[in-house]
């Protein structure tokens, strides 16, 4: 009866909370007391199942849920089970299932039950949840427990401050490679300053009277602190009498004995590369070219040059021999590219025009030369070009030369910029630009045709705020004047007044140690050397800023020029120009003979003044208002 009775009770308040965690385990477990365990041990174990051999986790949350209601009747029952405890211990044939011993005793053996046991488990309490026991490996029986952890700690923590350090040192690399500005990027001969020189003039190395290669390569030096990017070249050829004869040569090849060797000219070429600049040189086409050729299917050798020219076994190497009958243009211009020429200005090219060579020519020139080595022409060439032909030129030619008359004043000067900003050659990309000069080896000196002592550096001022390329006539960067000749006494050399010979700041630095020469000065002459500085200011202002060197502005597939005239009359003229996200920059210039002052505060506001007007100028604020400059005098001015 108190088995029944306790049957009754755990029916009643033994259950299995089902959201308890279960442990599965074998269905044909279960659990002994002490007691029987130790005196009916089972005579035929059942085999180990598949729950035994791949055990599940183990888990801490319990099966079984006793409420407190089951511990408050067993306490009321505790007398009767005083009275069936006797019972209960004399016969152990009427031992409790062992499902039911589990639940009363604390430490228990495992066993396996049969079936019939089993059964008698679910009839009591119902169905009993499996339970699954779990053997853990011992943690020495890894493998990865025997490796030399301190070891490998201290290699990890090496690789990994490595590997930092490498990135951090490819990091700086990469910030140190960067470009220091973002600038829009050109070509090289694209907005820069050129610097043009007539060799016999400007530098003798060994005291014959006339200048030579060699003397261009001493003052590499000075055209470096000018941050001129070109150095041009002209009238370097044999002639009868060089130089009184200068336009009158002979050859494309050969040079004039009077300047060196072959040999001093590739040596100047290389002191210029050495400095970042690049040489230009002028082939002078006219009177020795009457007619441009066809490029010839066969060549034949001619006679062997002299020194100064070509080698049979060059000429031969590069299958051109120079004939009569064959295109010596061509030749010229592969043969100087070899000796290190990096661009050519063909000179008189518009008498050619109309000859029925012409494009053919000029395409193949171009394909020679490439992206990088400029075609330099006259911009007569192109207005004197037929219709048909304009398109040629466009894509053959990369400068093309315009000249500068400011001492005919304002309106002629700004209608002549005007027509050029409006025109064919800012309204494509990829059209020719426009190399700006005041002064030539053809013209009068820019002193002589201004008359006042500081034009020189107002005009200089100027034409370097146009859109384009800028040429400096060796001199004008110090307001040298023609020779004069008062009396006459020169006058069969006065084709060479305007090439006077340069003049150096330091006084023991002369251009020769000949007396005078026909290309001399015959009287002491007033220049201004203080304008060097001012000049390579400006040379190095428009080299940094995009809204000068840039020509153009190309959005949406336009182009349109970034500059214009804001402001002629009474003398004065003013420019602007500008460019995206950049700084904008004036230039305001008086080319009359009178102080003229004058209130531009309707289109301006104010600014700073980085360049002029004056040696003597200072940087300060400007104000539009009332703005006063001398003759000849130009200012640059940053915009607020």
């Amino acid at each position: 009866m108190v088995e029944d009775f306790r049957g009754k009770i755990m029916e009643g308040f033994l259950r299995v909370d089902p959201t308890a965690t279960t442990l599965p385990g074998s269905p044909t477990n279960s659990f002994l007391t002490d007691e029987v365990a130790s005196t009916c041990p089972l005579l035929t174990p059942s085999p180990p199942t598949n729950d035994l051999i791949n055990p599940l986790p183990e888990t801490d949350q319990p099966s079984f849920v006793i409420g407190e209601e089951l511990a408050n009747k067993l306490q009321h029952v505790k007398d009767d089970d005083k009275a069936a405890d006797s019972v209960s211990s004399s016969s152990s044939a009427l031992a409790e299932p062992a499902c039911t011993t589990l639940l009363n005793h604390k430490h228990n053996n495992y066993h396996h039950i049969t079936k019939d046991e089993n059964s008698a488990c679910e009839e009591t309490i119902g169905k009993v949840q499996p339970l699954q026991l779990t053997f853990k490996k011992p943690p020495q029986d890894y493998f990865f427990m025997t490796w030399n952890w301190p070891l490998i700690r201290k290699i990890s923590l090496w690789l990994f401050l490595s590997g930092l350090v490498a990135m951090l040192g490819l990091v700086i690399a990469m910030i140190s490679s960067l470009p220091k500005t973002c600038n829009p990027q050109t070509e090289w001969y694209q907005g820069s300053v050129f610097y043009e020189i007539f060799p016999a003039s400007f530098k003798d190395s060994d005291g014959d009277g006339i200048g030579d290669f060699k003397g261009i390569s001493l003052k590499a030096s000075y055209l470096k602190q000018l941050n001129v990017r070109a150095v041009r070249l002209n009238s370097i050829f044999k002639s009868e009498n060089y130089p009184e004869d200068y336009k009158n040569s002979s050859s494309l090849i050969e040079l004039a004995p009077e300047l060196g060797t072959l040999q001093d000219f590739k040596l100047l070429a290389i002191s210029l590369r050495l400095n970042n600049i690049s040489l230009i040189l002028d082939l002078p086409l006219w009177p020795h070219v009457k007619k441009l050729q066809s490029f010839p299917e066969e060549i034949q050798p001619a006679n062997e040059t002299d020194h100064n020219g070509p080698s049979i076994e060059f000429l031969k190497s590069e299958n051109l021999i120079l004939s009569n009958q064959n295109d010596e243009i061509t030749q010229a211009i592969i043969y100087w590219i070899r000796q290190g020429v990096d661009g050519f200005y063909l000179k008189d090219l518009e008498r050619y025009v109309h000859d029925e060579h012409f494009t053919a020519s000029l395409r193949r020139w171009k394909t020679i030369l490439g992206e990088g080595k400029p075609i330099i022409v006259d911009y007569n060439v192109f207005k004197l070009a037929p219709s048909n032909l304009k398109n040629v030129i466009l894509n053959s030619v990369a400068l093309l030369d315009v000249q500068l008359h400011v001492e005919l004043g304002v309106d002629a000067l700004s209608k002549e910029i005007a027509s050029l900003l409006n025109g064919t050659l800012f309204s494509t990309q990829w059209a020719p630009w426009i190399h700006w000069n005041m002064g030539n080896v053809n013209s009068i000196r820019l002193a002589n045709r201004l008359n006042h002592s500081n034009g020189t550096l107002g005009a200089s001022l100027l034409q370097m705020m146009l859109p384009g390329t800028s040429s400096i006539f060796y001199g004008d960067e110090i307001g040298i004047k023609q020779i004069s000749d008062p009396h006459g006494e020169r006058k069969d050399l006065e084709n060479l007044h305007q090439l006077a010979a340069m003049l150096w700041e330091h006084p023991d630095v002369k251009f020769t140690r000949k007396e005078v020469l026909p290309w001399m000065h015959g009287d002491p002459i007033e220049v201004n050397f203080r304008q060097f500085d001012l000049v390579t200011k400006m040379v190095q202002l428009r080299e940094d800023s995009p809204s000068i060197y840039m020509r153009s502005v190309f959005k949406d597939g336009v182009s349109k020029p970034n500059a214009e005239i804001k402001y002629f009359q009474n003398d004065l003229v003013v420019i602007q120009r500008w460019y995206p996200r950049r700084k904008n920059f004036v230039v305001v210039s008086n080319l009359g003979t009178n102080h003229r002052s004058g209130d531009l505060s309707k289109s301006l506001y104010g600014g700073e003044i980085v360049v002029g007007p004056s040696t003597n100028s200072k940087i300060e604020s400007v104000s539009f208002k009332s703005i006063s400059l001398s003759p000849g005098e130009s200012v640059v001015v940053v915009l607020n």
